[in-house]
């Protein structure tokens, strides 16, 4: 708790909080605008059963016929779908189609559209992100042209009769390239916070440095000098103190000052 006072603390002072909020804001605008602008473009077609009901009858009198295999399944347009989607989401598909890098395909349901959320149905969307608008709107294209060989080929190879092949209807044409500006955002965000936390952190710290110093030194100040030695000069102790008589002429001791009072001596002790 005391270390988000000192943070809140300091984020108030005027030479701390205002300039590291002045940086974190520079640094997420140039964060910005170094981040390039990606464009998506997408498409969303249906499978529809052809006009014949997918069954060819060959002799108008005899109940059965020619069947595409496809529309054999319970829910047949759904499971073909799935199975172009498959198709559709694999590497040789990718490097055909030239995705990698920064530009990315995806082919799914219609899970990826909104418009299509809640809507159960043989829906195929497909969407591109590139770094361009024109790369965007071409691989689109070329993915559409793509899912709808990939169901032309799939019906050839099961011989089923051309009158009863699923077509591909648009719903949705490809789109015109959107920018989308999400991932500039979102690094001028981090930019943003990640400095502002960090500047705050770093005077914390500077603070409680400059505080340890302090306590080490009240004064604040380097000493003039060396600390002069003051061994030889210890004090003396009365109890070591004695006179020393000094002989007459007459032969009297008298102190050497010439008075009554004997003249002590000084004798030092060891420590």
């Amino acid at each position: 708790m005391d270390f988000w006072k000192a943070i809140l603390r300091l984020a108030r002072r005027r030479y701390v909080g205002p300039p590291i909020l002045g940086v974190a804001i520079l640094l997420a605008a140039l964060a910005y605008l170094i981040t390039p602008p990606h464009y998506m473009s997408s498409t969303t077609m249906v499978l529809t059963i052809p006009t014949s009901g997918g069954t060819l009858s060959q002799d108008p009198t005899k109940p059965t016929g020619l069947t595409n295999p496809l529309l054999n399944f319970g829910d047949g347009l759904k499971t073909t779908s799935a199975i172009l989607i498959q198709s559709m989401n694999t590497p040789d598909v990718a490097d055909e189609l030239g995705v990698g890098g920064a530009t990315k395909l995806t082919v799914n349901d219609g899970t990826g559209n909104p418009g299509l959320l809640g809507v159960s149905g043989p829906f195929v969307y497909v969407e591109a992100d590139a770094a361009s608008a024109e790369v965007a709107r071409a691989v689109v294209l070329a993915a559409q042209q793509r899912v709808r060989q990939e169901l032309l080929n799939r019906q050839k190879a099961l011989n089923a009769p051309p009158v009863t092949y699923i077509t591909m209807v648009d719903v949705v044409s490809a789109s015109t390239p959107e920018v989308m500006r999400d991932t500039q955002l979102q690094l001028a965000a981090a930019a943003l916070v990640l400095v502002v936390i960090g500047g705050l952190v770093g005077s914390y710290a500077a603070e409680r440095l400059l505080a340890g110093r302090r306590r080490k030194d009240p004064t604040g100040a380097e000493p003039a000098g060396p600390t002069p030695d003051t061994t030889d000069s210890a004090a003396v102790d009365p109890a070591t103190v004695r006179f020393t008589p000094v002989a007459r002429p007459n032969g009297k001791p008298v102190p050497a000052n010439g008075s009554d009072v004997p003249v002590p001596q000084q004798v030092r002790t060891p420590r």
